[in-house]
């Protein structure tokens, strides 16, 4: 046999990898002169592929999303806990023996009621109504009283629970992938039984066509997967020696 396939341990692909290298042979192949695709079962397995590499995308894009809205979610929770705690700290101060921190614990009371609620609000409107709290609990209506009460740190928690709220909620993903189940590890399967498919069919070809559209497509896919094989020798290297060295550390 002529023509044959650079090896590449597929299996060894991170998920993102795995995506990459498709996408890289989808490009790569792109760039050559659309005459010289004249095969046409070659032009439907390039098809196929494209639409089960995309399909594979929004999987991965799924992952993030789900991973992406666990963390908001845990900010969410954080900031409702910095606020639960400005809420106890009032209410142990006016409990207080002393006149002066009873009435500043009563004038902030009165304060935060406005916001009753405020952590059951939608996102958006939570950290709205946060900025409004922080911004009127640091105005020098009130600012003499949180320092009275030492709440000067609770009022701070706040402001950057909800600042990295609102940073983490900025950057959310919005993509159809929040809308749509997928199944990753299927599609991964499915997408590189029909690449295996895809290769084998071009390897064969090329052997018994010999014809420039099939060797220009073998040559950039094999270079493709030296690229990659090379990534994946150079990571288990990597950790080989982190392993190696382990071992040396215990002995």
């Amino acid at each position: 046999m002529k023509y044959q396939l650079e090896p590449l341990r597929l299996a060894g692909l991170p998920n993102l990898d795995a995506g990459q290298l498709i996408r890289r042979h989808l490009s790569d192949i792109a760039t050559l002169d659309p005459a010289l695709i004249t095969n046409e079962p070659l032009k439907d397995y390039l098809t196929r592929l494209n639409a089960s590499e995309a399909t594979y995308e929004k999987a991965l894009l799924q992952v993030q999303v789900n991973e992406e809205s666990a963390k908001i979610a845990a900010a969410d929770g954080s900031r409702d806990k910095s606020v639960s705690v400005i809420i106890s700290a009032i209410s142990l101060h006016s409990k207080s023996d002393d006149a002066a921190e009873v009435e500043a614990a009563h004038s902030l009371s009165i304060l935060m009621n406005t916001y009753k609620g405020i952590t059951e609000e939608k996102y958006e409107a939570e950290s709205l109504g946060l900025d409004k709290m922080v911004e009127a609990l640091e105005s020098d209506a009130y600012k003499a009283k949180v320092e009275l009460l030492g709440m000067g740190r609770y009022v701070t928690r706040v402001k950057e629970t909800n600042e990295a709220f609102k940073s983490l909620f900025g950057n959310r993903l919005v993509v159809e992938a929040a809308t749509v189940s997928y199944n990753a590890k299927l599609l991964r399967k499915e997408l590189y039984s029909l690449y295996n498919e895809t290769t084998q069919y071009i390897v064969s070809m090329d052997n018994a066509l010999d014809t420039p559209e099939f060797v220009k497509v073998l040559e950039l896919i094999n270079e493709a997967r030296s690229y990659y094989a090379n990534q994946l020798a150079r990571s288990q290297g990597v950790k080989d020696k982190a392993t190696e060295e382990a071992k040396g550390s215990v002995n």
